[in-house]
């Protein structure tokens, strides 16, 4: 456990005295300055509690304690002063996130209760932790070239700890830290000294708006390192590839509210120049709609596996199995589209899903419809399978309800109409490219924190 306590003082006999009053109580080290304290933060933290004089020469404490917030934002900042200066109060709690002002000259039952409680509290933040391997790359911001890849030894809901790093990393530098589909800017906050047993590690804190990186909610997560495991097991059963196509050029995103959800999409190969489009939203959040969404990944699969190309067959097969496994209203909606490379056809089941719309080259869109009801709510199932013929430049946005339902500052919803909007803006570039700006719109749209999980899928003929 952690009990490193780092005084920092221009005054080396005040710094003695520390030492001697606190002699076997905690693990201390001093710093002469400001300067020297920086230092000290960075080749032998992290510290789990830094108390510095206000009165400093050069760097004063609020200073000192602004850039040790900025470096290790963790650590526990108190303040001693032996004069009350409104100004500097204020600016050491703006800027300095002070945990406490202690009184010079301080009694030793008062420094030791304040530096007692600051452990309690730097303790319990550091409980909040999930020990997860999890396999990242890291970017340097400014240059946007891939630096190296490592792996997480444990994750918070605003940082990281890393292992298995190529090279050595800056203090205070920003990096992008890659997880599978996301991405957002850390900043590194402490590296592990030589010799200790976080040599070759290094702690990095997200500075992103959002700083929610992992997406885990870690107050209700009793099991927290089962639920990761969890999400890197559904993150895998997303499509990892795309089976190729001539006349049609497509990419699809998902983005989880939760640390799993129930959105699913797929990319099913149905032979040379075929390809399946699944897009499917489950009832309910979290783990139950992430079981379900599990099983209708694995139960398609299979189904799919046997070579059928009967839609209506192959998803009555599969609101059956849906409909015996899954708990009382418990349902999917569902579209399945099968398309044809050399007629430039998609034949569809939509099951109650939200209708994907298809802009056409004149400016023009249609509504892909429902066709069935939602799978896995009734026993006696059945569809009926519609078809539409893709011109070259049409673009085809299969989504969830997660795009059009989320809420922005005016309290309403994004809506279909801002898709359409800005589908027509982007229709001239490559699937990849428009699902990337819509997913932008959606984000800058947004007002708080992202309510439900967001799909989409996009399709350009050719």
């Amino acid at each position: 456990m952690n009990r490193k306590i780092l005084f920092v003082d221009d005054e080396p006999a005040a710094l003695g005295l520390y030492r001697q009053m606190l002699q076997g109580e905690f693990d201390i080290s001093t710093a002469v300055g400001g300067e020297d304290g920086i230092a000290m933060l960075r080749n032998l933290g992290p510290f789990a509690i830094v108390i510095s004089d206000m009165q400093m020469p050069g760097m004063d404490g609020a200073q000192f304690l602004k850039l040790v917030r900025q470096l290790a934002p963790k650590t526990i900042r108190l303040l001693l002063t032996g004069r009350v200066d409104l100004n500097g109060a204020v600016t050491a709690v703006n800027e300095g996130g002070v945990f406490r002002f202690l009184m010079k000259p301080c009694e030793q039952s008062v420094l030791t209760e304040a530096i007692t409680t600051g452990l309690a509290c730097y303790h319990q933040r550091k409980e909040e932790r999930v020990r997860i391997e999890l396999p990242v790359y890291l970017w340097r911001s400014d240059l946007g070239l891939k630096l190296q890849s490592a792996h997480t030894v444990d994750i918070s809901n605003s940082g990281a700890r890393l292992a298995g790093l190529e090279g050595l990393l800056e203090l205070g530098e920003i990096l992008n830290i890659e997880c599978g589909e996301r991405k957002a800017p850390f900043r590194v906050v402490w590296t592990g000294a030589q010799g200790t047993a976080t040599e070759g590690q290094a702690g990095l804190e997200c500075i992103a708006a959002d700083a929610d990186f992992w997406k885990i909610d870690l107050s209700q997560a009793q099991d927290g390192e089962a639920l990761m495991h969890a999400r890197v097991v559904q993150r895998g059963l997303l499509p990892q590839e795309k089976p190729p196509l001539k006349s049609l050029d497509y990419a699809g995103h998902c983005i989880q509210a939760r640390m799993v959800g129930g959105d699913y999409y797929d990319f099913l190969d149905l032979g040379p120049g075929e390809v399946g489009f699944v897009l499917a939203d489950v009832s309910g959040k979290g783990i139950p709609a992430a079981l379900l969404m599990a099983s209708l990944q694995g139960s398609l699969h299979s189904r799919n596996s046997t070579g059928s190309r009967d839609l209506p067959e192959l998803l009555a097969s599969l609101n059956l199995h849906l409909f015996k496994h899954s708990a009382n209203q418990r349902y999917v909606t569902l579209f399945f589209g099968h398309y044809s490379d050399a007629t430039r056809t998609l034949h569809y089941v939509n099951c109650g899903h939200n209708p994907p719309v298809l802009l056409r080259q004149g400016g023009l869109f249609e509504r892909l419809e429902a066709t069935a009801t939602v799978l896995g709510l009734f026993s006696e199932w059945e569809c009926s399978v519609a078809t539409v013929q893709l011109e070259i430049g049409d673009v085809l946005c299969m989504y969830t309800d997660g795009v059009t339902e989320t809420t922005g500052h005016s309290v309403e919803d994004f809506g279909e109409d801002r898709l359409l909007e800005t589908l027509t803006k982007n229709r001239n570039l490559e699937a990849a490219h428009i699902l990337r700006n819509v997913l932008d719109a959606v984000e800058q749209f947004r007002l708080g924190k992202q309510a439900d999980d967001l799909t989409l899928v996009i399709g350009r003929a050719r």
